[in-house]
């Protein structure tokens, strides 16, 4: 079990841990006030609905393709304070958009993300890591469809794999419009970006986040705060 301030996850049978991104994409994430619905695609253990959940009073849906993962999503929904609003199906994204005329407010995605690379011998860490069944360019095309007109798609990604995602987004009416680097410690390069785009053009808001700098940072733990238990 992971347990963070409000609730706890268990994560031993999913393909997406708890881990530092889903942390970072789930507290980052702005959610507005008018938001009535939101969408998790890949939602592995449920880590980051249940953290907007925790900060929000809106139905949230998460869909995974692993079936291990959806069940236990569902448990740790089931224990958590927000059972009542926040539900996980199982299934294919794509068919997902095929069966459905609903849009979300919010579209959030932590997605497989490695292309062309040595891939496990388990098949559900090749689901979770490597975008055997989901690649940017068909992720992109089912938020082009399911994102509703004033909506808003966050993301995080590699840092290498931001120029290629921003074109395709773009190429399906998808605009960046704010992007935090993430950098592990002032030492090392950024390694992650944060991203959310909407619908409308317009400038870019840019800023970068640092994690450690011996111990965390304290804009690392102001942006997790009401989630984390850290110790020491």
């Amino acid at each position: 079990m992971f347990h963070f301030k409000k609730f706890s996850v268990s994560h031993s049978q999913s393909t997406m841990k708890v881990g530092t991104d889903a942390v970072l994409l789930g507290a980052w994430m702005p959610v507005p006030q008018n938001c009535k619905n939101i969408l998790e695609i890949g939602c592995g253990c449920g880590v980051i609905s249940l953290m907007i959940a925790q900060r929000t009073n809106v139905k949230i849906t998460g869909i995974d393709i692993d079936l291990q993962s959806v069940v236990e999503a569902q448990q740790n929904a089931e224990n958590s304070p927000w059972k009542n609003r926040v539900i996980f199906i199982h299934g294919d994204v794509q068919n997902f958009v095929q069966n459905t005329t609903q849009q979300f407010d919010i579209i959030i995605s932590n997605p497989p993300f490695f292309e062309n690379s040595l891939k496990s011998p388990f098949n559900n860490k090749n689901i979770s890591k490597h975008n055997v069944t989901l690649d940017f360019e068909t992720l992109c095309r089912v938020i082009d469809k399911l994102l509703s007109k004033e909506g808003r798609f966050g993301v995080i990604l590699p840092t290498d794999a931001v120029p290629k995602f921003e074109a395709l987004a773009e190429k399906n009416h998808l605009f960046l419009t704010r992007k935090t680097k993430v950098y592990p410690t002032p030492t090392k390069k950024a390694n992650r970006a944060l991203m959310m785009f909407e619908r409308t053009e317009k400038p870019c808001e840019d800023d970068l986040i640092l994690i450690r700098d011996k111990e965390y940072t304290s804009e690392y733990l102001q942006l997790v705060n009401e989630y984390l238990i850290i110790e020491g």
